[in-house]
C-alpha cells in the first residue's frame, strides 16, 4: 500500500510475547439455543433478523452463534469467542430492541478479561497465510473463515501482539470507512513483520 510508503523514519513496533492466561470456566446464558433450532416466535424473529442481514441459518449454527429466550440476553443473538479450543467470552446484540444500547456482554469481573483482550476468531491466525482483520462480528463473519474482528477501531497492544506473534504473512486491514486513519496507524505497527494492504472503503459502506 503505497500510503504507508510514504512514512519514511516512523518507528515501529517490536513483537511483544503475548502472555499465556489461564481461561475462566464460561458458560453460555441458560436458555441459549443454536440459530438452526427452536419454533417459538423469539426463535423466529432471531432468525429473521439474521437472514434480514444476508446471513444462512445453518452456516452459523455450525458456528456455535445462536439467541436467548430468557433472563438477561432474552431478545439477543448470542455470538461466542472460542480461542484454542475454550469458551472465554461472548457478546449479545438485540435483534428485538430491549433497551438503549443494541449490545450487551458480560462485564470484566464475570470473565477477567474485558474488549482489549477480545478478538472475534482468533484461532484463524495459527491457520491461515492471510487474514482480514474487520472491526465488526457481523463483517467477520461475511468475510469468512480467515478474517478476525477487533471489536473497535483501535486495536489494543494485546490484540497487535497476536497478529505480530501469529504465523500470518499478509494482512488485509478493512476497518470501516470512518477508522481509515486508525487503519493506517496499525498497517504502520504491521508493515515491518507482515505483508500488508489497506482497504479504503467507500462512505457508508462496510
Amino acid at each position: 500500500f503505497n500510503l504507508l510508503k510514504a512514512f519514511e523514519g516512523v518507528d515501529f513496533l517490536l513483537p511483544e510475547i503475548v502472555q499465556q492466561r489461564d481461561w475462566v470456566k464460561v458458560k453460555l446464558p441458560e436458555s441459549f439455543r443454536l440459530m438452526a433450532f427452536g419454533n417459538s416466535q423469539l426463535s423466529k424473529l432471531a432468525r429473521g433478523y439474521m437472514e434480514s442481514r444476508g446471513f444462512n441459518i445453518n452456516k452459523l449454527t455450525t458456528q456455535g452463534i445462536g439467541y436467548c429466550t430468557k433472563g438477561d440476553y432474552s431478545g439477543f443473538i448470542i455470538f461466542p469467542f472460542y480461542q484454542q479450543g475454550n469458551l472465554i467470552y461472548f457478546i449479545g446484540r438485540w435483534f428485538i430492541q430491549v433497551g438503549e444500547g443494541k449490545f450487551k456482554n458480560p462485564s470484566v469481573e464475570d470473565f477477567g478479561l474485558g474488549k482489549s483482550m477480545l478478538t472475534y476468531n482468533a484461532d484463524s491466525l495459527a491457520i491461515y497465510n492471510k487474514i482480514y482483520t474487520v472491526e465488526s462480528i457481523p463483517n467477520c463473519l461475511t468475510i469468512g473463515n480467515n478474517s478476525i474482528a477487533t471489536m473497535g477501531k483501535a486495536i489494543s497492544t494485546y490484540q497487535l501482539s497476536m497478529i505480530l506473534r501469529s504465523p500470518v504473512k499478509k494482512v488485509i486491514i478493512g476497518l470501516d470507512d470512518d477508522a481509515i486513519f486508525e487503519a493506517i496507524k496499525l498497517g504502520l505497527k504491521l508493515v515491518h513483520h507482515k505483508k500488508v494492504k489497506i482497504l479504503n472503503l467507500p462512505s457508508g459502506k462496510d
